[in-house]
């Protein structure tokens, strides 16, 4: 087994031995975040009783919401997401990640139904609490790009690109570590889509 499976063992053992919900929700992030499709059913339903036992905690409602938007794909469990997404005070560390994903959830219902506004106020009120994220500094570059400001394009698609991290960052990530940026930072992204915007803009 190699090192990142040897992670994930201890990660699921202590899910299972302890069932706290610290424990549960790293087995989960884990699960998504790394892609580990033979238990994804497991971590759904995981993330499923946690978020309905503790509808309170911040980690569980980004992750029912990422299960939603992403494995479930399911109307009303978007729905549910975006609920839960709202309890996260304005004021925790959390809430410009459960911006991202309000608006993710507000696009879910297509272009003709969904509100361009709200999604645009959520991504720049993101942007300005965690600007060294990538996710929602790369979705404000291309929503300046759709709206043919090319200068705040660029600036949001350079920063969003600068804040992807360097291989020794990288490499001092634990797993739970890794599976959170893969789920919500994007700080883990290739850069190549973010060039692609970029090369696009006039």
């Amino acid at each position: 087994m190699d090192q990142v499976g040897q992670e994930y063992a201890e990660v699921k053992r202590l899910a299972q031995e302890e069932g706290s919900t610290t424990r549960l929700l790293d087995y989960v992030q884990v699960v998504f975040g790394l892609e580990w499709f033979d238990e994804e059913s497991a971590a759904v339903a995981t993330v499923i009783r946690v978020a309905a036992e503790h509808p309170e905690e911040p980690r569980a409602a980004l992750l029912f919401s990422h299960s939603a938007l992403h494995i479930q794909l399911d109307e009303d469990a978007v729905r549910r997401g975006g609920e839960l997404l709202s309890r996260i005070a304005e004021d925790s560390p959390y809430w410009p990640l459960a911006a991202v994903q309000l608006a993710a959830v507000n696009e879910w219902n297509g272009v003709d139904r969904s509100d361009p506004e709200l999604t645009f106020r959520l991504i720049a009120e993101s942007v300005a609490r965690a600007p060294e994220l990538t996710s929602n500094t790369s979705w404000l570059g291309r929503l300046y790009a759709r709206r043919g400001d090319t200068a705040q394009a660029r600036r949001y698609l350079e920063q969003a690109r600068s804040n992807i991290l360097g291989e020794r960052e990288r490499a001092a990530l634990s797993l739970v570590e890794r599976a959170w940026h893969e789920c919500f930072t994007g700080r883990l992204a290739s850069p190549v889509g973010i060039e692609m915007d970029l090369a696009a803009l006039p």
